[in-house]
């Protein structure tokens, strides 16, 4: 929530998100100055920002304060763009409002993520799209994955954490037209595609990710020993990753778009 991890996701995150925020642009357009937009969980901005370069009128909503601030400085050379703090699960947000609606990598988070799609479907104006992306595979992707992949490695007898209930039932394209339909969306699109994460690799790898590492709980609740094995399984991990001297790391993610009835 606070300001200081949303400064780190923007410079560690920004690199997978962005590009499918993008994507996601592309397939609900088309975008212009009369298109009234709406981005939910919209942490530090990966869709809003382009959004605002469109000229549209955008409004980011996210939950998390430190995120809203953030956010609320990168729009500022935007007119129509503004950031507030609210929870995509009780939008505060009147009916029929926008032409689309976003959520990127955030409606799959939400303890109740079928009453985050359907706000996200009331707020639309009759005809008016939807659009979410969602990660295919648990536990993500870029640094969330290697970590992932780490921790199995120091402690395989401990279960991983599990999954958001919406993240494992988002993850299946044919659930998620089934969950689209049901929360009043026609027409129900699915793509996959494919998200990249880059950066440094070896000891580098580990300095430039050292704040984020500081945010994820399962690394957060070990001890300094565990966390210093935990450090040299993420480098022998990245061996897997490394291309040339950097680290390329792509996963799967589903965009689905859907239009109001």
């Amino acid at each position: 929530m606070s300001d200081r991890f949303a400064q780190v996701y923007e410079l560690t995150a920004h690199r997978i998100t962005a590009p499918v925020a993008i994507q996601a642009l592309r397939l609900a357009g088309p975008i212009d100055a009369h298109t009234r937009i709406l981005d939910i969980a919209a942490g530090a901005g990966a869709l809003s920002i382009p959004a605002a370069f469109s000229g549209a009128t955008v409004m980011a909503v996210d939950i998390a304060p430190g995120m809203v601030n953030l956010l609320s400085e990168r729009l500022k050379p935007f007119p129509n763009a503004q950031a507030s703090v609210m929870d995509g699960q009780a939008l505060a947000i009147d009916d029929d409002r926008f032409d689309l609606a976003f959520s990127i990598f955030g409606v799959s988070l939400f303890n109740d993520w079928r009453t985050g799609l359907a706000e996200q479907v009331r707020v639309l104006r009759s005809g008016g799209k939807a659009c979410i992306a969602t990660w295919k595979t648990p536990p993500g992707g870029g640094p969330f994955l290697v970590m992932a992949q780490a921790i199995r490695a120091v402690f395989p007898q401990s279960a991983p954490p599990a999954p958001p209930g919406g993240f494992i039932a988002l993850a299946d394209p044919a659930r998620i037209v089934t969950e689209l339909e049901e929360a009043g969306l026609v027409d129900v699109h699915v793509v996959e595609v494919q998200a990249m994460w880059q950066g440094a690799t070896g000891q580098a790898y580990l300095d430039e990710l050292h704040d984020l590492h500081r945010f994820m709980p399962p690394y957060v609740a070990l001890d300094e020993q565990g966390r210093r094995e935990v450090d040299q399984a993420i480098l022998r991990t990245l061996d897997a990753y490394t291309v040339g001297e950097r680290t390329h790391m792509v996963s799967p993610v589903l965009i689905a778009t859907g239009t109001k009835a």
